[in-house]
Order: C-alpha cells, then structure tokens, then sequence
C-alpha cells in the first residue's frame, strides 16, 4: 500500500492539473480577419500626431521645392476638375464630418455608458471648433488674396472681374486644399486616438466591481456593456472607412504638393496654419480641463485609455 506522503502528493498533482486553465477555444476565421485589419488600420491611424505633424510640414516644404525645380508633365491629377478634387477634396470636409460623426457619436455613447448630454456636449461639440477653423480660415484666405492681389490689366479692380476678364490675379492665394487636408488628417488622427484602448474598456467593463470602482451605478455600467458588445462592430466599419479616408487625404496632399497650384510660400503657410488650429484646439482648449468646453477624445468616468494593456 501507498504511503499517506505518496497519496497526499498524488492528490496536490491531480489539483494542480485540474485547476490549470482551459485552452482558448480554435479562432473563428471571420474573427482572425477583423483582429488583422483592425492591426493594420491601428498602424495607420495611431501614428503619433507630432510625428506626422513633421512628416507633413517637411513634405510640403519638400514637395513643394520639387515642384518649382522639376515641371511634372501633365496628367490626370493635373487637371483640378479630376474627379478626386471635385467629388472629395472640394467636400473633404462634409466627408469628414459624417465619419467622424459616426464614430464620435457611437464611442462616446459607449464611455460615457449611454449619457446623451455628455455625448453632445462633451464630445460631439469638439467638430464645432474644427468647422470652425475650417470656414473662417477659408474666407479668411479668400479675403486675404483679394485685398493684396492686383490684376494684371489696372481697369480691373475685384478678382471676379479680373479673371472673367481673362487677365491673371496677382496676390497671394494660400492653398485652401492643403490647409483642409492637414487640417483634416490632424484632426483625424486626435480623434481616433478613444480607439487606442478599445479592448482595454472590454476588459474593464467585465470586472465584477466596477460601478465601485468607478463611482457609478450598475445601470450606467450595465448600458455600457450592453452598448460596447452591440456598437462595436460598426464603430470597426467607422474606422476603416476612416483609415481609407486617411490614406485618400494623404495621397491628395501629395498631388497638392507636387504639381504647380500654389506656389512654395503659399502652400507652407497654409500647412503652418493647419498646424497652429491643431495646437490650439488640442493642446490649449482641450488640456483647459474647463466644465464649459469639450473634453479630451476618450475622456469619461471609466478612465479607460489610462488602463495599462496586457
């Protein structure tokens, strides 16, 4: 017969073996291709804002003394009635405003676990500032040019007249495309940043004592959870259209640059200018912390973006 020692230890290594834990179950195929081009879209879109602040402002300077050493030869970029120019740069900013809509609108009513107040207020007020620099700065180029601007026949004072005329307006016409797509892109790539701990608010949101932890109700966590399993997968379709749009903006810039629209001062003024509106709404008006102005992209009572990934 055994010794008691011997059962004893036969016994702790039957518990060490049942209390191991269970294998993941086998990756769904479907599963395996959304974890994959939700990596790819992170990669695009969370590249550090300040280093694609540099990556901008080097390239139009860059670009731009290319375009004014090397005439590129005519092509279908070329032309500003393109399609692309017309169809999406022109209105680059109406795209922006419905994807980011979209995905501001369904993440926030995730964090902040369904308050719709917060939702507008809080989240959904930081496109206001963006259309604001956006229409301002706009008429303010527009303003700009024709007050400086002269036309090459004097009997014409106003740029309208100048050109139906078919003389050439002389001023100084800072590049709207480049200053939209910058702004565009900076603004995208804030915005997108909630994304980043995405599946750290999952991991939060299944702790047992987390209305405790947090200072909340269980309605408010049980909204959040049920929003969360329900909202993401069309928050993953926002991101992805959002990462095409991306990579669209970013080609755009580079035709922008390239090709002989604006000249060297003008463009790098109007990427200057994109990047003082960035610094502005997010660096300044944002970090305030003020109950009257909107929050920070991800900012809410689950601390989530804070939480360390495993």
């Amino acid at each position: 017969m055994a010794s008691p020692s011997v059962r004893q230890s036969a016994s702790r290594s039957r518990n060490k073996i049942s209390g191991k834990k269970k294998l993941p179950e086998p990756t769904h195929v479907g599963h395996f291709f959304s974890i994959l081009v939700m990596s790819l879209c992170k990669r695009v879109l969370h590249i550090d804002t300040a280093v694609k602040i540099g990556v901008y402002l080097c390239g139009v300077l860059i670009g731009s003394v290319f375009s004014d050493v090397f005439a590129l030869p005519k092509s279908y970029f070329s032309d500003k009635k393109n399609i692309f120019n017309r169809m999406f740069t022109s209105f680059g900013f109406g795209w922006t405003l419905i994807l980011l809509g979209a995905y501001i609108f369904l993440t926030s009513f995730v964090y902040t676990c369904g308050n719709w107040k917060d939702v507008v207020r809080k989240h959904l007020s930081r496109l206001v500032i963006s259309t604001f620099w956006w229409y301002i700065l706009t008429k303010t180029f527009t303003y700009v040019d024709s007050v400086v601007g002269v036309c090459s026949f004097s009997a014409h004072k106003r740029k309208y007249d100048c050109l139906k005329a078919g003389r050439a307006w002389l001023g100084f016409d800072i590049s709207g495309h480049v200053f939209l797509l910058i702004h565009i892109l900076l603004t995208v790539s804030e915005e997108v940043k909630s994304f980043k701990g995405w599946t750290n608010l999952d991991s939060l949101l299944k702790e047992e004592d987390l209305a405790y932890k947090k200072n909340l109700t269980e309605q408010q966590v049980s909204q959040a959870r049920i929003s969360y399993e329900s909202l993401t997968p069309y928050i993953k379709i926002v991101v992805l259209l959002l990462t095409f749009w991306t990579i669209f903006c970013e080609f755009m810039l580079i035709i922008t640059v390239v090709y002989r629209f604006h000249t060297l001062t003008q463009k790098v003024t109007a990427a200057f200018v994109s990047v003082g509106c960035w610094f502005i709404t997010y660096q300044l008006t944002l970090e305030t912390k003020s109950s009257y102005l909107p929050s920070k992209p991800g900012e809410c009572a689950l601390n989530y973006m804070k939480v360390k990934q495993s």
